[in-house]
């Protein structure tokens, strides 16, 4: 099946029936930052949609991907996970450097830290 909207991509998803356009947006805008690892961002207009890894912290600028309606679910799986390996790639260069200050578990149980 094609997706020529965002009522098709929310369903394709796995969301309940919408009743406009702008509902399956927002939907979507917030479903993709929750349920992605990195929080991605997800926007829309007459032409297709934008999807783009996030690395809060980071001053990484990160790809936007865009897909042209008509677009498989196939095709937007591989596009949203993509852009969220970007993000979690992004994140983790930009913080881990600081990982090694961290106290471990045992030192913040004991109090030794």
């Amino acid at each position: 099946m094609k997706i020529n909207n965002c009522m098709q991509l929310w369903e394709g998803i796995g969301g309940e029936k919408v009743e406009t356009e702008e509902t399956a947006r927002l939907r979507l805008e917030k479903s993709i930052f929750k349920y992605t690892e990195c929080g991605c961002v997800f926007n829309s207009d007459d032409e297709g949609i934008y999807v783009g890894g996030y690395a809060e912290g980071s001053d990484a600028e990160l790809p936007t991907h865009y897909l042209k309606w008509g677009f498989t679910m196939d095709e937007y799986n591989d596009t949203l996970e993509f852009a969220d390996e970007e993000g979690v790639t992004a994140w983790h260069e930009a913080h881990d450097q600081d990982l090694g200050n961290m106290i471990t578990e045992e030192e913040w149980k004991d109090g030794t830290f």
